[in-house]
Parts: structure tokens; sequence; C-alpha cells
């Protein structure tokens, strides 16, 4: 099965979506919306078909900064303290959808139009928040690291992943 994805919009339902973590259908359901209206973040979701409305996956995408001594100094670059970039803020697929692989790919579309930004608008880094153990591995095994004192947060270089996009 293939998946539409596209910007949420008042039209889509997103009341069915259950990924298992309370907090991002919660999330999903009554702060997304908001979000994209105040311009704080920007939130992708995944439907069956280009007529379905049924969310059944999702990722929000805001800009975000980290401090360049928290970073090895391969990953800062350039010399401003702050390093520029795009927090991966959430990620969830429906528990109806799990165990499929469908996580990664909805993490390499998400890094897709992060790389997108990037290249319109400028950034070094998509950032990530591991909620879990299991989230942790999830990013580790697609190449994100770690950085220094906060073993949570990952990143990963917006020119690793434009060159494994193009490989």
């Amino acid at each position: 099965m293939s998946y539409r994805s596209r910007l949420l919009d008042s039209q889509h339902d997103v009341e069915a979506f259950d990924c298992t973590v309370e907090s991002l259908n919660v999330w999903l359901r009554t702060c997304a919306q908001r979000a994209q209206q105040s311009d704080t973040a920007r939130t992708y979701v995944w439907t069956e078909t280009s007529t379905s409305s049924a969310v059944v996956a999702y990722f929000s995408i805001t800009p975000t900064a980290v401090l360049r001594k928290e970073l090895t100094g391969g990953l800062a670059g350039g010399i401003s303290s702050n390093v520029p970039g795009y927090l991966l803020a959430r990620l969830a697929l429906d528990k109806t959808r799990h165990g499929q692989g469908l996580g990664t790919q909805l993490l390499v579309d998400a890094i897709k139009r992060m790389v997108e930004a990037s290249e319109r608008y400028g950034g070094r880094l998509i950032v990530v928040d591991a909620a879990d153990q299991a989230a942790f591995a999830f990013y580790r095994r697609h190449d994100f690291i770690p950085i220094k004192d906060n073993p949570s947060r990952l990143v990963l270089k917006i020119s690793t992943a434009r060159r494994a996009a193009e490989a």
C-alpha cells in the first residue's frame, strides 16, 4: 500500500489515530492545527489515498538551533554560537501500521522535507529528541548521533541526509 503525504488541514480525520503513545495522539488531535496556524510547526500527515481523510501517520517539523558547545567540531561548522537546523518534533505511526517498516519510510519523508527546506532557507542539522530507548535505537539505526551531555537529543547533518537521498 502506498500513502499520500501532505500538509495537515482541517479536513483530515485525526480522531481515530492511535500510535499507542497518548501524548502523541493528543498532540495531533488538539495542538497540531493550532501550531500550524501560529506558524510554530508544520505537520504532515499520511493518508491511504488522495481522497481518504483518515490519518495513519504524521510528523511535525519546526526550526531550531543547537548550541555549538553541545556538538563535536564536525557537526558544528561555521562560527556562530548556535547551529541552525530543523527539529523533527513528532513522528508517529498508527498502531495498525506498526511492524511493516513504515516508520523508516515516514522518517525518510520527514528528512526529505527538511533537506528541501535547508536548500531554500539554510540549516545544518536535523534534530530529534528520543522519547524512550526504543526511539533512541530507531534514530541511531538511521545514523543520528547523540549530542554532548544530553543523550536523548540526537542530530544528523543535513549534508549527510542529502548525500543519502542522492545515492
